[in-house]
């Protein structure tokens, strides 16, 4: 008897040991996965993204805070939280008694106090739908939400992904944003703004813009974003463009010079600026490269 008690406490204690060693490297392991942020960037699915633009791209014409507009800023808010994240609209007056929304997507950091910035816009030109300006990116981004929600990522950084309004009345929709928001402007370390993406042959990262004032594209992002797509085994150019998109007011405001980079396709496949540039136009493989360099950059940006 004496020797089966002996026995029993003896059984007893290397099952103790063995589940104190298991729970820490199970936890450790989940941990590894978790932090895999490049095999989590492949986890992009670009069917995901294109089936949102073309849904986008069925609205017609985005313009003005007309109701293509608004539609778009529901549906946008609405995917956000299908696929896991805090999303809301903020109103934006667009004068003379017309308004649109900026939707805006959080991923909650560890840090309350430094944000990351992910943008795209919600119009389009008054005269076509807009397919690569900008539905796709808006498709790009409630991917990456989907992603991110899925892994429980806990950033240090706050991740904000935001589709403005009004981009095309010369970026009403992220000025509004910058002015109501200074505490964010002023603890931003990055902002990446995708504009003109969904059918172009290189990852193409803005240097310098020109108009209305110039932009100069912030050379720690664009290396990251740059390395990324490396890494990915996707092309990438560095270069010059005309417009600076959503990227001019956190650049020029009287709060902070946010760093910034604007993210497009090119060479275009089709002009953005056309009544061609329809949902039919968009590129799976561009989507896909796109979406996953993009991720893999937020999530060495957030930390």
């Amino acid at each position: 008897m004496k020797y089966k008690i002996v026995l029993t406490v003896a059984i007893i204690a290397i099952l103790a040991g063995t589940l104190i060693f298991y729970i820490p490297f199970k936890e450790k392991e989940e941990e590894v996965k978790i932090l895999n942020i490049s095999a989590a960037a492949r986890e992009f699915n670009a069917d995901n993204a294109l089936t949102f633009s073309r849904e986008i791209c069925k609205l017609g014409p985005r313009y003005g805070g007309n109701n293509a507009e608004l539609k778009a800023a529901d549906i946008m808010e609405k995917k956000f939280e299908e696929n896991g994240i805090k999303a809301r609209k903020e109103r934006v007056d667009l004068g003379e008694g017309e308004h649109t929304y900026n939707v805006i997507g959080v991923i909650n950091g560890t840090n309350p106090n430094k944000y990351i910035i992910i943008g795209s816009h919600i119009d389009s030109p008054g005269f076509c739908e807009g397919a690569t300006d900008d539905a796709a990116a808006m498709g790009i981004q409630v991917e990456i939400a989907r992603i991110l929600a899925s892994k429980n990522f806990k950033p240090e950084k706050t991740i904000l992904i935001i589709g403005f309004g009004g981009e095309e009345l010369w970026f009403k929709g992220s000025e509004d944003f910058v002015k109501k928001h200074p505490e964010i402007i002023r603890n931003c370390d990055a902002m990446i703004d995708l504009n003109c993406v969904g059918a172009g042959e290189n990852i193409f990262l803005t240097q310098y813009s020109y108009q209305p004032k110039p932009v100069q594209g912030d050379p720690k992002v664009i290396n990251i974003t740059k390395e990324c797509a490396q890494e990915l085994g996707y092309p990438v150019i560095i270069g010059e463009t005309t417009y600076p998109s959503d990227t001019y007011p956190f650049y020029h405001n009287n709060i902070k010079r946010v760093p910034v980079c604007q993210v497009m396709s090119q060479p275009f496949e089709v002009a953005p600026w056309s009544s061609e540039n329809t949902a039919d136009k968009l590129d799976q493989e561009d989507v896909k490269k796109m979406g996953e360099t993009i991720t893999l950059a937020l999530l060495k940006l957030a930390g």
